[in-house]
């Protein structure tokens, strides 16, 4: 594993950045902006940040407006994209496995592997499989009968793809993550639950990634789609024939019911669950926990369960926090109503 080492000129340079200050520190990697050393370079995305830049201890701050400081700036147009950049320079250069298969994997008669793919240890690639150029296929992993994976993708260790999926170009499945296992659907018959025979697939698009010990379904007909450069976290649920749209974020222990259709850039936040046979339309925002139940139309932000829309909930919040107070108030009004009560009884 090699170490990057570039001066804030260079970096500059690599960003396109108006420098502001010297150029001269060596920087060897990236940090966060209370905690970054010396030879680390940083970034401020707020004003709050910019407050404390006067302690900052770093080589160099990535801004995208000028302010006085002590240490250089580089100004860009985008922090974050820059920082991204920043990062993919600086990232540790893990050895890349060699291509080839490894002596302890098994591809059966059928299999179409590149040469210019990597089939780690004690993997098994069914027949009928089709693997991709540069792809990496780690240790563990199972590919069924089948299915076709692109090129320039990576599947951690002890991933299963079941038979008949297909993965795009240039996807990254992360450790034990399981694609196209039956989907989770029964007929009550003769007193005892029987499982229906699923005889659809998967298919992950182009630039999508998936987390550690993720689950998507194959579909009952047809496909469970996963729409191209949409990004899943660990430990989520996508059940059969779910279709996403392009560029959606499913954050960890979202839980996706069966026959779900999510438009463009959706957002599920963490532990957020779909009723089945809904519609979340494009560019909608789901808030961690929120339980969704009816349809949702495009540029929403819904929160709560049942889910509704965030405006309404903090409506709601104010309410709720007034309760107590109400409460008390109610209580002293009707002891008010019982005394002039008895007082016009005793009257009579």
């Amino acid at each position: 594993m090699t170490q990057t080492k570039l001066t804030v000129s260079q970096i500059a340079e690599l960003l396109k950045a108006q420098l502001v200050g010297s150029g001269d520190a060596e920087v060897v990697g990236v940090s966060a902006f209370d905690i970054a050393a010396p030879n680390q370079i940083t970034f401020a995305t707020d004003g709050k940040l910019l407050e404390k830049i006067g302690v900052c201890k770093a080589a160099a701050v990535i801004v995208k407006d000028k302010v006085e400081s002590p240490l250089p700036l580089l100004m860009v147009n985008n922090v974050e994209r820059a920082l991204i950049e920043v990062l993919k320079k600086f990232m540790p250069q893990l050895d890349k496995p060699s291509p080839g298969i490894h002596k302890s994997a098994v591809v059966e008669e059928g299999a179409l592997v590149d040469p210019t793919a990597s089939i780690g240890p004690m993997a098994y690639i069914r027949k009928g499989a089709k693997i991709g150029a540069g792809t990496v296929i780690s240790a563990g992993c199972k590919i069924g009968q089948d299915v076709t994976i692109g090129k320039d993708c990576k599947l951690d260790d002890n991933v299963v793809v079941y038979h008949n999926c297909t993965i795009g170009n240039n996807c990254f499945i992360y450790a034990n993550s399981t694609i196209g296992a039956t989907g989770f659907g029964y007929y009550f018959i003769d007193g005892r639950h029987q499982l229906i025979p699923h005889t659809g697939g998967v298919i992950i698009e182009d630039f999508v990634e998936i987390g550690a010990n993720t689950c998507v379904d194959r579909a009952k007909f047809g496909n469970t789609i996963i729409g191209a450069g949409t990004k899943v976290d660990n430990l989520v649920q996508i059940a059969h024939n779910v279709v996403t749209g392009k560029c959606c974020l499913i954050v960890g222990q979202a839980g996706i019911a069966g026959s779900c259709k999510l438009g463009n850039g959706v957002v599920l936040a963490g532990q957020v669950g779909l009723k089945d046979h809904i519609s979340i339309g494009d560019m909608t925002q789901v808030g961690a926990q929120a339980g969704v139940i009816n349809d949702i139309g495009p540029n929403q932000q819904i929160v709560g369960s049942p889910a509704i829309d965030i405006k309404e909930k903090l409506r709601q919040v104010l309410l709720e926090q007034k309760l107590p107070e109400m409460n008390k108030q109610l209580k002293q009004l009707l002891k008010k109503v019982e005394q002039l009560e008895a007082a016009k009884n005793d009257s009579k």
